[in-house]
Formats: structure tokens, sequence, C-alpha cells
């Protein structure tokens, strides 16, 4: 048990302290106003306040957690044996910088309200983050602090206790585009037809020819191979299907085609599924709805959980529309630039509006990679794809949290310009379970 004074308790505060003590050290807690209780009470203390108390672990608080506006505040580094932190501290506090305030900064995406350049995709750049330009997105830098609080807590009352970091495991499958040549439609067909021919792209179009002649099988339809990998440990893996209707950007087989319909029954029938809204369906709230009723027709089964299309989030509107929609579970809190925590956290979390001042029903899962961002965006060959896969499992085995990486039906093909990130995925893979294993989460 812990004991917390503040002068005043506030959502954000209870929201951060819940965050840090409950989900990640796994310590019960209780926050209070009262001098009396806290000055009595015989478990490990700190005092969150301005007031001078007798108590080994004082911590000069950053107004932040007090306030009920979106402001801008000064985010200067604060070196600290040989790392850098933010949001300055007081010289008589136990940390010179205020781990509360700054987890909260990142958890609620506090950056994220401010900031209105967005790219193309009218998303959140990468470049902007303040853990991008501290250099620190690579690390979960709150799943850390968490760490360094119990450490401190542990120095002055060497009786307390907490969970120590474990080490989980998701992998995650988005099927935006379920063959690359079948099940298109005649119309469809046709036009790419046309399309490699006035690209010369002559190996392409004999490839189709095979794949139609049932001579070859569709590069995209990589889902025995994923299914054979995986084999019994179904519950590490999840699908996001994209069916909205076609677009620029929404490519995928129509949701009325039969061969759809049946592939999405025998993955949900071994795995979880979710939706991938549409590129189309952020600027139109019907078709959200539409799409996630039109998944849990197929599939007879509730949809709880979702990865935007292109990762389109804009705060807070797309988790708004999500929770209204019925929606429980959120995968799209990463960068598509960069890999790393977005969020500063290799936990899941809690979604706080910042503009209603709640929490919310809404669980964010973030996850560190995606197989896009490390061919195309980085540029990285598969041998150096796999350093940075393992320096990141590696930052989550010492602090904890869940690896969650981001794979597409096609990267897995072997074939073109995707050959030889299978062997990527598959010890990506085999190296995950077994820290999971080692780790000892269920």
């Amino acid at each position: 048990m812990l004991v917390v004074f503040a002068q005043e308790i506030t959502n954000r505060l209870q929201y951060t302290f819940d965050f840090i003590f409950s989900e990640i050290l796994g310590v019960p807690f209780l926050l209070t106003t009262d001098l009396h209780e806290f000055n009595e009470s015989q478990f490990p203390k700190i005092n969150y306040s301005l007031l001078p108390l007798d108590c080994p672990l004082q911590m000069h608080p950053h107004p932040i957690l007090f306030q009920h506006t979106i402001n801008f505040h000064s985010l200067e580094a604060v070196p600290y044996k040989d790392e850098v932190y933010f949001f300055e501290s007081s010289g008589d506090s136990f940390l010179p910088f205020d781990p509360f305030a700054a987890s909260f900064y990142l958890l609620s995406r506090y950056e994220e309200y401010l900031m209105r350049e967005l790219d193309e995709h009218h998303r959140y750049p990468s470049h902007h983050s303040v853990l991008y330009r501290n250099h620190l997105l690579d690390k979960p830098v709150v799943n850390q602090w968490a760490q360094l609080i119990a450490h401190e807590i542990k120095m002055h009352y060497p009786g307390f206790d907490y969970e120590k970091p474990r080490f989980d495991f998701l992998s995650t499958i988005d099927i935006d585009n379920a063959w690359a040549y079948k099940n298109k439609g005649w119309w469809r067909t046709a036009g790419a037809f046309v399309r490699g021919l006035l690209k010369g792209e002559k190996h392409l179009l004999e490839e189709r020819m095979q794949v139609l002649r049932g001579e070859l099988d569709d590069p995209y339809d990589t889902y025995d191979y994923i299914r054979e990998l995986y084999g019994e440990r179904k519950e590490l893996l999840r699908f996001f299907i994209l069916l909205g209707k076609t677009s620029q950007y929404d490519r995928n087989v129509s949701p009325d085609n039969e061969e759809l319909q049946k592939l999405i029954k025998e993955l949900s029938a071994n795995f979880q599924l979710g939706i991938h809204p549409s590129y189309r369906s952020t600027k139109r709230k019907k078709e959200l709805r539409q799409e996630i009723r039109t998944l849990e027709t197929i599939t007879q089964q509730k949809v709880e959980a979702s990865r935007q299309h292109f990762l389109r989030l804009v705060l807070p509107t797309t988790y708004r529309r999500l929770i209204k929609a019925g929606i429980q579970h959120d995968y799209t809190m990463g960068y598509a630039d960069q890999c790393g925590f977005r969020a500063g956290t290799s936990s899941s979390f809690w979604f706080y509006d910042l503009k209603k001042e709640e929490q919310t029903t809404l669980r964010i899962h973030p996850f560190q990679l995606m197989d896009v961002t490390l061919k195309n965006y980085l540029k990285l060959a598969p041998d150096e794809a796999l350093e940075v896969i393992g320096k990141l499992m590696q930052e989550i085995r010492e602090y904890g949290g869940t690896f969650i990486c981001l794979w597409h039906n096609e990267s897995l093909s072997d074939r073109g310009e995707w050959k030889g990130w299978r062997t990527v995925f598959e010890q990506m893979t085999e190296q995950a379970i077994k820290y999971k294993d080692e780790s000892g989460t269920n």
C-alpha cells in the first residue's frame, strides 16, 4: 500500500497515478487531501504537493495535473544520470523532474491537441513529438519512469513491494487487400491488365494470368503460412479487416464477395478479428458503423477492436467516434514513418479525453513497429530491420509491457519487393514468443 498526499485530487491526477501504480507496478495506493490521514499513515508515503511535510519522498508537482485547460508547456530537457527527462521539478524533490506530469503529457497525447501542422493523410507528424526531438522515441519512458519511482520508494521504505516487469507479445495483421489478383471482378481485373500493358509490366501480367488460371498461388494469400507459423499460439495473433467502399486508398475486395466472406469466417473461427476502419470512414460517420455491422454480420461475433487504415488518427475525434460505435480496444497508436513508443509506453492504457477531462472506456494498445515503416520509410534491409526489432524487444523486456507489431498479409508473400521479409517475421515471432514464455506471461 502507498499513500499519496495532494492538495487537490483531479481526474488527471487520479488517471496518472492509477496507470503508474495500479497498472504498471501493481501497487494499491490511496490519494488523499487529508493531512491528518497522511501524517498518521504507517504505509510508504509520497508528498505530491507544495507543502513542506515530514516525508522522505517529496515531489514538487508540475501544475499540468491540476489544470483543466490545454496549454503550451515548456519542454526543456532535464539531464539526469546520463538520461534526458522533461517537466523539471525542484531541488528538494526525490527526482529532478516530475514523472507523473511527464507521463500524463505522453499518455494523454497532450502535444497532439496543440499540433495543427499535419501530414498529407492528416496524421500527427512524428518529428514534432517531444520524444523524437529528445531521441527517446525508442524507449518506453513511462514504464522506465515507473520503475525509477518504485526504486526510489524502495530505497526509503525497504518493505515496499511491487510487480517486476514482464514481457508480452501480440502480432497483428492488417488485411488491406485480401488478394493481389483473385476475386477482383472483371472490371478491376480488366483495368489492371490495361495498366500493366501501358507500364510494360510483362512479368506481372504473366503472374496475374498464372494465378487466375490456378497455376500459381495468389501472392497475397499468406493465410495458411501465418496459421502454420503460429500453430497452437492462436492467442498471439489478431487480424484487422478492411471492409470499406472502394476509394483511392481503400482497395480491398468487396465485402459482398463470397470468397472474402469465406476467408473472414475461416479466420474468425481461429483468431481474434477487428475492424480496419477505411480511409473514407474518418470523414463519414455512417460508414464506420456500416463497416462494423458488415464484419459482425459475416462473423456473427461482436466487433470490439479496431485499427485505423493508414493509421489516420485525429484526437479526440477519431476515438470518440470509435467509442460511439461500440469499439472497446484500438490498436492505431503508433507512427507510420518511425518505430518506437508514440505514447511513451509499451503498456495498454485508457484513452483520456483532454477536452472532456475524463478517462474513457476505450483501451489503447500501442504498437512499436510496422513492416512498411521498416522497409519503405526507414529503407532498411531485412537484417537491419531485425536489429531494430531486437532493440525494441529488449526495451520491453527490461521495462515490461507488450511488444505489438503490425504486418500485412502481402508483406509476407516473400515475393517481389517483399522478398526476404518472411525471415524477419519468423525470427521476430520466434524471439518474441521465447521472451514471453521466459517472462511467464499468460
